[in-house]
């Protein structure tokens, strides 16, 4: 065998080189062995014995415990990161089988599993081949595994034998028998030939790669992931950096859920300090543990869960005991629990700080040619859209698979249409379904997704997570959400939707004051989601999104007011409406009585009414794209409500304690909606058919009139002709009488003379004003 030029000592000072010619010549043995094309009728049903007493396979095979111990082995390695989170931990330790873990991060050509340029043994190596020793010894047999079983554990398998002294050709020889398509990775097959070549000059030279930490370069200390040392008061457990990789960290056994957050983001950040030059902006965390499937996740966010319900859920669904609190409705920020190296967190980021300003988080996947994945089947990264209840914490995930888009310009609305629900295909949806879209504003899209909640819940005993239990039917009702997914444009608006004092803060709070909203007069908000976007220009970029949940409802639709406001005034003789459509509009204007006009305005007050006793001081409105209005046209309700510049949010409100001062005005209207009432209760009135411009001619005359007297007359001709043009002859004395009623009452209004002098400038004036519009 051909030495390589210039050995490295291992010391991490050196560049490692090998001539290009030993190099080709490796590689070219290593291909014709391996690194073969999955057949299409592949079979691969049960782990790959590549080795002594050493197997390969994929995630699927280590779930089947059954044939792993009929195999013998006693040991598995995980060598992927949380694509194989679900594993049923409890279940290997009841068969004798040891699990260990060094989660390789990432399955690209420059990632360095083996040893870095230095010739500096990685912490998967180590881990892999301390590991493997360990149940060789012990007469047992080792299975290594990853997502596909191709890439990550067929090298560090190949590579452990290395170790041993084999050469690398006669390893490949036996593996290419089982399992010929492993080590397409052109990056781990360069580094095996490399293992090789070390191995050699370190016998030869009668020197040993490994090193103790402490004697490590600085440089090579920050780039391990793997903690070496902790104490009896501390615990190791597995972080996962979404989009980055994943690592170990400790954590105090006895810990508040801020100070577990606290010392996670610190190991965050010093991972992105030195690879980034960056720092965590604003993130949220995550918690599940090994042996429950992705869809336990519970995120440790205040904005999203409360934390009295964050403690009861750690608790109640993963075990944790719960320190020197006996009572669980005592609990809150402050109280400590007893974590365990079972717990795994994720971290997942929405931006990051450079010179103290925000810059959306963005990662690259990147899939080499053939590859079989993508980034919507086997990898680690969960492509659902994850939501949380915000008064239960209990956790919601989307039916399939989804990917949106973003833009690198907010500006670009279009950008935001495209949808990925498939593994190889992009979609633009234009009408709702499975990602459809129901409306698009100035801020923000909101999308069609179905959610559906967990159907499963572990069984705790002793503390303990012993098994899975499907829940009964009984307790199945209403799992399933067919929910309207609410995603800002710009960085700037996704983090002010985390804020207390914004629109997901005002609908946790009309979540948890649920009986304001017992008659659904306002959007039934859901909780806060996180989904996932590709750059519409760069689909290998990504990010992660905060999304605002409600509930979709068919019969409200996406039928705004301002849509129903068109409708209501178009004037049909000047459209160019298609039959169907001219016949919905006709019969949507001729039946609409004065009876459904004040239904419509009082569902609509009654919602502001709803916001008002939530301490809702203030809202944002962009008119009346913002409300929505049921088929019936008999309800209303209200959406994009934003308090994060205009008013506060307190609960109780002031208003309902109590300020202790006099003739307070209640602060319910803001300047847009004294605007859009008074247009809203004109067009319902006089615009029937007969357009905006007619509404806004009419309006002026009246105000231009000479008097009272010619001003009345000019409402009477309309209000009559619009809603009393059918009565009988024996009812005209008691028309008449009605028809003046009203035309007084809006003229009223119109003019605003008493007693309506004041009626927009307070949600409870504007209440009394529509209960005396007469309709009897």
């Amino acid at each position: 065998m051909a030495e390589p030029a210039d050995p490295p000592n291992g010391c991490g000072n050196e560049e490692l080189q090998i001539s290009q010619a030993y190099m080709e010549r490796k590689l070219q043995m290593l291909r014709q062995l391996v690194a073969q094309p999955i057949p299409a009728d592949a079979c691969d049903t049960c782990p790959s014995q590549v080795g002594e007493g050493l197997f390969v396979g994929n995630k699927k095979h280590a779930k089947d415990v059954e044939t792993l111990v009929s195999l013998g082995v006693t040991g598995a390695l995980n060598c992927a990161p949380t694509g194989i989170s679900s594993l049923n931990l409890d279940v290997y330790t009841e068969n004798g089988i040891t699990y260990g873990f060094t989660n390789v991060s990432q399955d690209n050509y420059g990632y360095p599993i083996l040893h870095d340029r230095s010739g500096v043994r990685s912490e998967h190596l180590e881990t892999a081949k301390t590991f493997y020793d360990r149940i060789r010894q012990t007469g047992g047999k080792v299975f290594f595994f990853c997502v596909a079983g191709q890439n990550r554990s067929a090298t560090l398998a190949i590579a452990v034998q290395i170790l041993q002294g084999k050469a690398l050709q006669e390893v490949l020889t036996l593996a290419a028998k089982v399992r010929p398509w492993i080590l397409e990775n052109v990056g781990f097959q360069r580094q095996l030939v490399e293992l090789e070549a070390l191995e050699e000059s370190y016998r030869r030279q009668g020197t040993h790669p490994s090193m103790p930490l402490g004697d490590l370069p600085p440089e090579v200390k920050r780039r391990r992931l793997k903690v070496e040392c902790i104490d009896s008061d501390h615990v190791e457990v597995e972080l996962l950096v979404s989009g980055v990789c994943t690592m170990a960290a400790v954590i105090p056994v006895e810990a508040t859920i801020d100070t577990v957050r606290k010392v996670l983001l610190e190991r965050v950040n010093a991972y992105l300090r030195y690879e980034r030059q960056c720092e965590v902006g604003k993130s949220w965390l995550l918690f599940t543990m090994f042996a429950l499937p992705v869809e336990f996740d519970l995120v440790l966010e205040e904005a999203a869960v409360e934390v009295k319900v964050q403690i009861a859920r750690l608790q109640s669904t993963f075990g944790l005991h719960i320190v020197k609190c006996p009572d669980i409705s005592e609990a809150g920020p402050n109280t400590a629990l007893r974590w365990n190296d079972r717990c795994r967190f994720e971290v997942c980021i929405f931006s990051v700080l450079k010179d103290s300003v925000h810059e959306p988080f963005t990662f690259r996947h990147q899939e080499r040619p053939g590859a079989p994945g993508t980034l919507l089947a086997e990898n680690f990264l969960d492509t659902n859209l994850r939501a949380w209840d915000f008064t239960s914490g209990e956790a919601f995930r989307s039916i399939e698979p989804i990917i949106f888009s973003f833009s690198d310009d907010p500006r670009s609305k279009r950008d935001f249409m495209n949808i990925s629900t498939s593994k190889t295909e992009r979609q633009q949806f234009n009408h709702p379904g499975e990602g459809g879209i129901l409306g698009m504003g100035a801020n923000a899209i909101v999308h069609r997704v179905e959610l559906e909640a967990v159907e499963k819940e572990p069984q705790v005993v002793d503390g303990n997570l012993k098994k899975l239990r499907r829940l009964s039917s009984d307790h199945n009702i209403e799992r399933r959400w067919d929910a309207a997914v609410k995603r800002p444009f710009g960085l700037w608006k996704m983090l002010a939707s985390m804020e207390h004092k914004s629109e997901a803060g005002v609908a946790k709070r009309l979540r948890m004051a649920g009986a304001l909203n017992k008659q659904g007069r306002l959007l039934d908000f859901y909780g806060l989601g996180i989904a996932l976007a590709s750059n519409n220009n760069n689909h290998d970029e990504y990010k992660f999104e905060v999304t605002l949940l409600s509930q979709y409802q068919e019969d409200f639709s996406s039928y705004t007011l301002k849509q129903f406001m068109d409708d209501y005034t178009k004037v049909l003789a000047h459209g160019n409406l298609s039959p169907q459509e001219h016949w919905r509009i006709k019969d949507l204007q001729s039946k609409f009585s004065l009876i459904k006009v004040k239904v419509l305005l009082v569902s609509l007050l009654n919602g502001f009414r709803d916001l008002t006793l939530m301490g809702v001081q203030a809202f944002d409105f962009n008119h009346m794209n913002n409300v929505l209005i049921s088929r019936d046209c008999r309800k209303a309700r209200l959406i994009d409500i934003d308090g994060n510049s205009k008013g506060s949010i307190q609960y109780p409100s002031e208003y309902i304690q109590g300020s202790g001062e006099e003739d307070l005005f209640k602060p319910a209207l803001d300047v847009d909606l004294s605007l859009v009432l008074p247009v809203v209760v004109q067009h319902l009135i006089c615009g029937k058919g007969r357009g905006t411009h007619f509404v806004t001619e009419l309006i002026s005359k009246v105000r231009r009139a000479k008097n009272d007297d010619e001003a009345k007359d000019l409402l009477r001709c309309i209000v009559q002709e619009d809603f009393f043009r059918h009565h009988d002859g024996d009812d005209v004395e008691k028309t008449e009488k009605h028809l003046s009623k009203v035309v007084e009452w809006f003229y009223a209004l119109l003019m605003k003379r008493s007693p309506w002098s004041t009626w927009t400038n307070d949600i409870y004036d504007a209440m009394r004003c529509i209960d005396h519009l007469p309709i009897s």
